[in-house]
């Protein structure tokens, strides 16, 4: 393959895998959407609270599973395959171990915590899936490593779908949210399961068992930087609901809870991509790092111009959409969802830059970065949730993403050499988001839908107006439209 052809390959690849997973993520997100609508109404929201507190919990600890020694490991044999032998059965072997220690520990920790009955219990079932996780994460590493993201996709749906058909049966059939969990547990055997045949299917060899235990310290430390990223992202992400347990009712938790996990459904649309670009970009960097560069810039572009109307969108829409899914019992959830949607353009920011840091050797910028982060996030947390609760933990999450993404601007600043957004692209796209916001705002109590596409409809003139794409990136837009129609051959270099 010659070297002009290259980007247009790994561009096809990138699109491809981008397509297949965000097509597949955004029907099991509708899907898993509705069915995390449904579960809230049936739960009511002291359980929910007590569900997300259980989940919140175990979610600290979920770094301590496998160190950060899988995300290594994807890397390396997405750079080279013939590792692949080298670094499979370890990998399980490690995880396994740690989940028998967090199978011990963590159960502990909660009861210290004082933690107990229905939470206590759910802590210790779902503490059990480390065990289950130490199969099945590292086979659908191998698929993801090979760029297999098709499968690995079919993959999540299915399993998904193993989730929603057993917790709808549960919660219909009056069981409780300790059921929702075992139901998780099906459905990772399950995958397991599936992605043995996945592998078996696509030819992929190297899988005579070898373990070897020396080779576990140099894992482990290769591994360090992705754990302490792990780690970081786990506590920012959970801590203020552990936090929000010990100072308010179950029910204030599961009203946050709700707006907390509203905004993370939003990001469906871009997990498809940001799945894609880590395994052929990491490939690509040793021998393009201009490509990456472009990569980059045009993401990150894409991701603000799409995400700042979101945030405005939201902020203005929060209680209707909030009483509209859930129901007027979560009504103060709409205050929290009004601070939180703010949020959602630095968190987009923030996780395609984070992956980024792996693509381009900087995990251990990203791990500093990240520990900054969660320090504040901690700090801050304690401080406001015992005066604000609710309001404190939302003002505390957008706050600290804001310092996440400024942080990583900076690096990719620093080390690729331009910033991604020029003064006019900025200044535009601001103010098409708060005109849009302008001519939502009269209208807001009309039916939601129509208001969505209005807003959508307004928001795009505007940014067509006040030209924040540049010549550049329509080219791309046309060039990547034309290779997804055309279908053109994808093969990868190996």
């Amino acid at each position: 393959m010659s070297q002009d052809s290259t980007p247009l390959s790994e561009t096809t690849t990138i699109l491809k895998n981008a397509g297949f997973v965000t097509l597949g993520l955004v029907a099991l997100k509708l899907v898993g959407f509705l069915y995390n609508v449904f579960v809230v109404r049936r739960l009511g929201d002291d359980r929910m609270g007590q569900y997300a507190t259980v989940l919140a919990f175990v979610g600290i600890f979920q770094i301590f599973a496998e160190l950060g020694v899988t995300q290594h490991v994807m890397r390396e044999i997405a750079r080279d395959r013939a590792k692949m032998s080298v670094y499979f059965w370890n990998l399980v072997a490690i995880r396994f171990v740690l989940a028998l220690v967090n199978l011990l520990v963590i159960p502990f920790l909660g009861a210290r915590f004082g933690y107990s009955g229905d939470v206590l219990l759910g802590i210790g079932i779902y503490t059990t899936s480390f065990l289950l996780s130490a199969v099945g994460v590292p086979l659908s590493t191998v698929l993801t490593a090979y760029e297999k993201l098709g499968y690995v996709t079919l993959l999540d749906v299915i399993t998904q779908g193993v989730v929603i058909l057993l917790g709808t049966a549960f919660l219909f059939s009056g069981l409780g949210f300790l059921w929702l969990i075992v139901g998780n547990l099906i459905s990772l055997m399950v995958s397991i399961l599936l992605a043995s045949l996945f592998i078996r299917r696509l030819g992929i060899s190297g899988f005579r068992f070898h373990i070897e235990p020396f080779t576990w310290p140099p894992l482990i430390r290769a591994g360090l930087p992705f754990g302490i990223i792990s780690l970081m992202l786990s506590l920012a992400y959970s801590i203020d609901t552990v936090i929000l347990s010990k100072f308010v009712s179950s029910a204030e938790v599961g009203w946050y809870g709700v707006a907390y996990n509203l905004v993370f459904s939003l990001m469906l649309f871009m997990n498809g991509f940001k799945a894609a670009i880590v395994p052929t970009l990491s490939r690509v960097y040793r021998e393009d790092i201009d490509q990456v560069k472009r990569w980059y810039r045009w993401s990150m572009r894409f991701l603000w111009l799409f995400s700042l109307p979101v945030a405005v969108g939201g902020s203005i829409l929060s209680y209707q959409l909030i009483t509209w899914l859930y129901t007027t019992e979560f009504l103060p959830s709409g205050l929290a969802f009004q601070i939180l949607a703010w949020d959602f353009p630095f968190v987009v920011l923030a996780a395609f830059a984070g992956n980024m840091t792996t693509i381009t050797n900087e995990e251990r910028s990203a791990a500093r970065i990240y520990s900054v982060n969660t320090f504040l996030n901690v700090v801050l947390n304690l401080i406001l949730i015992p005066r604000f609760g609710l309001i404190g933990a939302s003002l505390v999450t957008v706050l600290t993403d804001v310092v996440s993404a400024l942080q990583f601007v900076l690096l990719f600043r620093r080390k690729l050499g331009e910033p991604f957004l020029s003064f006019r692209q900025f200044s535009g796209t601001v103010m098409a988001a708060f005109l849009m916001g302008a001519v939502i705002w009269p209208i807001r109590q009309m039916p939601l839908i129509f208001v969505v596409l209005a807003g959508a409809a307004v928001y795009l003139l505007l940014a067509l107006w006040f030209r924040v794409l540049d010549k550049d990136d329509l080219q791309r837009m046309e060039v990547s439209a034309r290779q997804l129609l055309i279908k053109r051959a994808s093969v990868v270099k190996e």
